[in-house]
């Protein structure tokens, strides 16, 4: 009896998704700055992406030099009204490929970096030190002292035990460390120093009175992703300037910089609620996708945001810092896309209609567990969607898919799937699970060029001693 509702359950839901799928407003592919070309299919600067794939084979991860450019110009005019000697500091984790990077730093982005590895790539990279913001919980000895070294514009910590770390290597190396203080704003984070207890407040006070060692520039404050308007970023400002007024009351000190972190979203692609996420793992069944309506221009959510703090601070009666921003989706996500060649169609008798590609959640579309994305047929992207699939991936395991009861047009072996926003974390969270991780390609004025070479076999047992 409880199968038979959980499948009459099911059965509605999925005629919900259906309908859904079919008239999802995020089905153009101008939204990417994509558009069809003469043989009716998808192109990216007028390149066809069928033949980048013939070219540089599949899995591919394709970057629109274009439209990234386009997405940071837009970011970068919003932000213009915060107060001078504002910083928008690109987050590394959620796309850390060097020639991506390279390209937003040649255009005024600083780096947001949450490991070693990070800093020692901006620094690689030829990123000044007053334009990286080193962040993260598992700082090394070696690396802090590189930031201190260079003059990171600040060091934000994350729990106590990093201040005499920190002081330590400071006076060895004889310079002051920039530092911040990230705030705990959730008790279910384990991020960032608590606020309600105290140990906030107490951090600040013991930073300041080593003035020898310390220059406290900021607070930061993050607990979102995704945010499709600024009202979540409003209240986030709102808790950490009434810190900054208790600071300032217990101290007398203004903190210079509010860094208000990252989560800032995109209209074409959206988080699963949590209800979202558990129907979909339960039943199968795709949410609704994102509405664009929803979505606030950059323009206006930048605008909403600095008026906030503006206001906050002249109810608070303290001075308006200046703003950090550390984007990464808002950047890079639209600007890349990933495409999967389809390998084989597998049916079943009362069973899904499988569709086996070269990319799955275990080798490169872990965001599509959790995130709604938009897929086309590059072949024929405007084709009617009138079959529904499993979407797999190649490792031998039922936890690789990319899709459940995806609504697609038919399918045939050799057709290639584009997967929309793969800017955002699909490489970071990629892996060469029993098959080396793919290429990713720049497309600029015209020109496809490699700025990731795909793994060989070699590569992957280089470090290897047998």
């Amino acid at each position: 009896m409880v199968n038979f509702i959980l499948s009459l359950i099911r059965s509605a839901l999925l005629r919900l998704s259906v309908r859904w799928q079919r008239s999802s407003g995020v089905r153009r592919l101008e939204l990417w700055d994509l558009k069809i070309n003469d043989k009716g299919h998808l192109a990216v600067q007028g390149m066809d992406a069928v033949e980048l794939v013939s070219k540089f084979d599949s899995p591919l991860l394709v970057v629109n030099k274009e439209k990234l450019m386009t997405d940071v110009e837009a970011l970068k005019s919003a932000f213009a009204r915060a107060p001078e000697g504002s910083r928008i500091l690109y987050s590394y984790k959620t796309n850390c490929v060097p020639g991506i990077l390279k390209a937003m730093h040649e255009v005024g982005l600083g780096a947001e970096v949450i490991s070693p590895y990070e800093l020692w790539l901006a620094v690689k990279l030829g990123v000044p030190g007053e334009m990286i913001l080193y962040n993260g919980v598992d700082k090394s000895d070696e690396s802090l002292e590189l930031a201190v070294r260079i003059g990171v514009f600040c060091i934000n910590i994350d729990h106590v035990g990093e201040i005499e770390r920190i002081r330590s290597i400071a006076e060895r190396v004889g310079s002051k460390a920039n530092v911040g203080v990230r705030l705990a704003l959730s008790a279910r984070s384990q991020f960032g120093l608590d606020i309600e207890s105290g140990e906030a407040l107490d951090a600040c006070k013991r930073i300041l009175a080593l003035p020898q060692s310390f220059d406290l520039r900021c607070i930061h404050v993050h607990l979102t992703s995704n945010a499709k308007d600024a009202s979540t970023h409003r209240g986030f400002a709102t808790r950490a300037l009434r810190f900054a007024r208790d600071l300032k009351s217990s101290t007398g000190y203004c903190i210079p910089y509010l860094d208000l972190g990252g989560g800032f979203g995109v209209p074409t692609t959206k988080n699963m609620t949590g209800a979202e996420y558990g129907i979909y793992r339960l039943f199968g069944v795709l949410p609704r996708p994102p509405r664009l309506e929803e979505a606030q221009h950059v323009a206006e959510f930048m605008r909403d945001l600095v008026d906030a703090v503006e206001q906050t601070c002249g109810e608070l009666q303290i001075d308006v810092p200046r703003l950090i921003i550390e984007p990464g989706r808002l950047a890079t996500s639209r600007a890349e896309f990933l495409l999967a060649r389809v390998h084989a169609i597998k049916e079943r008798d009362n069973g899904p209609l499988f569709a086996i590609t070269d990319a799955g959640r275990l080798s490169l579309t872990f965001p599509c567990d959790f995130e709604y994305h938009e897929v086309f047929v590059a072949g024929r992207p405007t084709a009617a969607l009138d079959t529904l699939y499993d979407v797999t991936g190649r490792v031998c395991t039922s936890a690789d898919w990319m899709f459940r009861n995806r609504l697609l047009p038919k399918l045939q072996a050799g057709d290639v799937l584009a997967v929309m926003d793969a800017g955002a974390y699909f490489s970071s969270y990629s892996t060469n699970f029993a098959f080396p991780r793919c290429a990713i390609v720049m497309v600029d004025a015209g020109n496809a060029s490699v700025i990731r070479g795909a793994e060989t076999f070699e590569h992957l047992t280089a470090l290897d001693r047998y």
